[in-house]
């Protein structure tokens, strides 16, 4: 199977020829690393789709896990391959603007908004356009994990803990015990009362946490927003919301890479009216406060530093290169 498989890349390294548009873009490595890419999966797929047992499991694991990252290296090469032949084609195109062109643009900026601005530093600096590539290449090859299920009722066992206007029946637990759950049950009850959840609310919390944690290390932003709304918390789903860059259509051009995604849809396509933050600035610097308290969720302290750019709190809960890495 391995000469078999190596017989196919040599095949498809032989098979390539030196292609080039009208720019004189070569388009060869990407064609090449797209080939390769399919051959990788092909080959992680036949090893998935045979049963095996005992030592013979857990060595196709590992040929299945080699392979899979074979594919994916394969992946990230033919994504920047792409990117740096279409800044070749637009560094060519670009070299014939005129001077009035830049200050027409530079007006143009000057009233345009958040997405527009980020929008067009990505398009005009070729490194950070291929950061952005890699962090979506990170987020898309992440492996799958298991989210929490959705519960209605927010914090039910704490709110049964509690009597009317939130106040405990008794301020000790059975056996004379200080009371240690919290005497009100909105979501800054537990920080400003250095109290603690009922003790099923608090596991389903921490598992939510971690939850939402996963999806934003994965990009699905939307995902996360969705699972906060039906588990009765939809005010962490504008938390986390927040973060998207404003937009407005009147104001912004068609076309250009997308920089960032929301629940909508896709990430270029334009809203059909203004969306995003406005205050987004105001915005970071909660989530930085959140994410430097000690006394939060270690996942709750790295979803909010992830989303505010914050590193010092996300490598703790990284256990790959790749998360590091992202």
């Amino acid at each position: 199977m391995t000469q078999s498989i190596a017989a196919e890349f040599a095949l498809a390294l032989g098979a390539q020829g030196t292609s080039t548009d009208s720019k004189g873009a070569s388009s060869r490595p990407a064609a090449q690393a797209s080939v390769y890419r399919q051959l990788a999966q092909q080959r992680c797929s036949e090893l998935y789709s045979v049963s095996a047992f005992g030592s013979e499991a857990a060595h196709q694991r590992t040929e299945a896990s080699r392979w899979n990252a074979e594919r994916n290296t394969w992946d990230l090469l033919e994504r920047l391959s792409l990117l740096r032949r279409q800044a070749n084609i637009n560094a060519s195109s670009d070299s014939a603007s005129t001077q009035s062109e830049d200050m027409q643009t530079v007006c143009a900026l000057a009233a345009t908004t958040d997405y527009a601005c980020v929008q067009e530093l990505v398009a005009s600096d070729a490194l950070l356009a291929e950061y952005v590539e890699v962090r979506r290449w990170l987020e898309d090859t992440a492996p799958e994990f298991q989210p929490v299920e959705t519960r209605k009722g927010y914090r039910f066992y704490t709110r049964r803990c509690t009597g009317e206007h939130g106040m405990r029946a008794s301020s000790d637990a059975p056996g004379g015990k200080p009371n240690r759950i919290v005497t009100e049950t909105d979501p800054d009850a537990a920080s400003r009362q250095r109290r603690e959840l009922a003790h099923a609310d608090a596991e389903y919390e921490a598992g939510l946490l971690r939850t939402l944690y996963e999806y934003v290390r994965r990009g699905r932003v939307g995902n996360a927003m969705d699972l906060c709304a039906e588990s009765d918390e939809p005010w962490r789903a504008a938390s986390i919301k927040g973060g998207l860059l404003w937009r407005d259509p009147q104001l912004e051009p068609d076309g250009g890479m997308a920089v960032d995604s929301d629940e909508n849809g896709p990430a270029d396509m334009q809203p059909a009216h203004t969306a995003g933050n406005v205050n987004r600035r105001l915005w970071k610097h909660a989530c930085a406060a959140l994410a430097h308290d000690e006394g939060n969720d270690s996942y709750e302290r790295a979803l909010y530093a992830a989303l505010s750019g914050r590193l010092d709190e996300v490598v703790p809960v990284c256990e790959s290169w790749a998360d590091a890495v992202w």
